[in-house]
């Protein structure tokens, strides 16, 4: 199998979330010769090593690389590894490194300095960092999740025309089409629901992130059974994902679940992600309650 090959099943098994087939795949394979595509290689194991909590291993393993991409991972698993405090600092020292040289247009770099900027709350920031994205696929998948946030759908749209143009089959414009869908929502709840379920077929495809998205789609055409079995799926694969902990507290919430039970899962979400903007947002709405509450007391 030659290099482009491998590094396409690469690609589309860390969109997927199959993390740990990534990292066996490149650990193990002896087919990739040319510099560009170890890098490459190599930066899609590091990233499945911090998608999997695994901080201290990249920032030891990268040591004092003079590569910008892996420069680039190691400041993203420092920030991550200090749970995303001094955010300040890391803006600075991430803006640094995009500011060096050509890594405006290193589409390694610019993701994860990107990545960062998000976690930051720095949105239009990110975005800025991700302005030259023409043909690189998951710099349009983040920028198409940025737009999300920012409630710009039209922009999301456009995004994904534009990708169509150049990437019309990729897995990855797929996914995006199914998050565009759940925030238009209506009859494009089942749009997404059949994209998640085709990708769900294949044996490799079993990742938290496809069983999170296929549980949210069940939730938004009103499936809470077969969203939590989904869930409770995803749990077994990894008990501490915050995503899982964040669905699993709706389908709680939507079926009626005791407050008990409710909160154990909150309870577990701060524990595992303090810093998530699920409950910076949970305790601001809770926070403004009890300040309106307090006026009729």
């Amino acid at each position: 199998m030659d290099e482009e090959s491998i590094l396409f099943g690469i690609r589309n098994l860390f969109a997927l979330g199959n993390y740990q087939t990534v990292i066996n795949e490149v650990s193990s394979t002896k087919s990739i010769f040319s510099p560009e595509a170890k890098l490459e290689a190599q930066t899609y194991l590091y990233r499945s090593y911090i998608a999997q909590g695994k901080y201290s291993l990249v920032i030891n393993d990268i040591g004092s690389s003079e590569e910008a991409p892996l420069k680039a991972i190691k400041l993203l698993a420092s920030f991550l590894s200090h749970k995303q405090k001094d955010v300040d600092d890391y803006v600075q020292k991430a803006i640094s490194l995009l500011e060096e040289g050509s890594n405006r247009i290193n589409t390694i770099v610019q993701l994860v300095i990107a990545t960062i900027l998000v976690l930051a709350g720095r949105l239009e920031d990110a975005l800025k960092t991700l302005h030259s994205r023409q043909r690189k696929l998951e710099c349009s998948a983040l920028a198409v999740q940025i737009y999300l946030q920012l409630d710009r759908l039209d922009l999301a749209r456009n995004e994904i025309a534009s990708v169509k143009t150049w990437a019309e089959d990729a897995l990855l414009l797929q996914m995006m089409e199914a998050w565009v869908d759940l925030r238009v929502g209506g009859e494009k709840y089942q749009e997404a629901y059949y994209i998640f379920e085709e990708f769900a077929q294949s044996s490799t495809a079993q990742t938290v992130n496809v069983l999170n998205s296929q549980a949210v789609a069940n939730i938004a055409l009103g499936k809470y059974p077969e969203a939590e079995s989904l869930l409770l799926e995803a749990q077994n694969k990894n008990i501490d994902n915050p995503e899982t902990l964040i669905n699993l507290i709706t389908c709680s919430i939507l079926t009626g679940k005791s407050q008990e039970a409710i909160n154990r899962y909150t309870s577990q979400l701060r524990e595992v992600a303090p810093q998530h903007p699920y409950l910076q947002e949970l305790d601001l709405k809770s926070s403004l309650f009890d300040r309106c509450a307090s006026r009729y007391s």
